[in-house]
């Protein structure tokens, strides 16, 4: 009976002991979520990742990351590559206990994103996915409390709104813009991604399409100005016979 009795007062110590760790664990969540997107994110990207603040309500399978920034690749300015007011995020609570943490919906809507086009041939764009790919084969960072071995998945993600501001040294300054995007099916229920690989999931396409967008639009104004100048050298004959080919060509 006495060995009863202390075997039951071990197991009430342990239930009490977890019950408080989880309370702890689920108190400070939010900073957990906040130092773990400050750890990962400049694994990946190779530059500064900051948020101004996580709120993760799990009993009602809801969180917002407030203002998320990622900085400028080395060798550009000061002002963020990309920036968001808030991500709204919808999480499956169930998956909290699992192996893989299963996120229903992630909504970023009016992301900035800052383009720049120095030296002819340098866009800052590409130069953070190029960084961003460099390191995807590195071997990922052991956990820790701020990057704990998780998995995810992402069911959907949407990206709507986003701008695209471009600063060119030879365009100048100038809006562009960028489609909606819609993905599903980040990773999967049995396996499912690394934060590091969730990461590059979400910030590539959105980086990608940002990227042939402002390269479209420094090729199509070198093209303009290459054509005005060699139409600037024609005299009015050599004109008048383009112009015929022209009209030949679009019949």
């Amino acid at each position: 009976m006495k060995a009863t009795k202390i075997i039951v007062s071990i197991l009430v110590a342990l239930i009490v002991v977890i019950a408080i760790a989880v309370f702890i664990g689920l108190r400070n969540l939010d900073t957990l979520v906040e130092a773990a997107i400050e750890s990962v994110g400049p694994t990946v990207t190779k530059t500064d990742v900051q948020v101004d603040g996580v709120h993760i309500e799990l009993t009602e399978g809801r969180g917002t990351i407030s203002g998320l920034s990622i900085a400028n690749p080395q060798g550009y300015s000061d002002q963020p590559i990309f920036r968001v007011g808030e991500v709204v995020l919808d999480i499956r609570p169930g998956s909290i206990a699992e192996d893989v943490v299963v996120i229903e919906e992630i909504k970023v809507d009016g992301a900035q994103l800052n383009a720049e086009h120095r030296d002819l041939t340098r866009i800052n764009l590409k130069t953070l996915l190029d960084q961003m790919s460099s390191g995807s084969q590195e071997e990922a960072p052991k956990s820790t409390t701020a990057s704990p071995d998780v998995r995810f998945m992402v069911e959907k993600l949407s990206f709507t709104n986003a701008g695209l501001s471009l600063s060119s040294d030879e365009l100048g300054n100038r809006e562009l813009t960028l489609r909606d995007i819609s993905l599903e099916n980040l990773g999967d229920r049995q396996q499912g991604l690394t934060p590091a690989q969730l990461t590059r999931a979400i910030l590539d396409p959105l980086l990608q399409q940002a990227r042939q967008r402002v390269e479209a639009e420094v090729r199509s104004e070198a093209e303009g100005a290459q054509k005005e100048e060699l139409e600037s050298r024609l005299s009015d004959d050599d004109k008048e016979k383009v112009d015929a080919v022209r009209s030949l060509l679009n019949r």
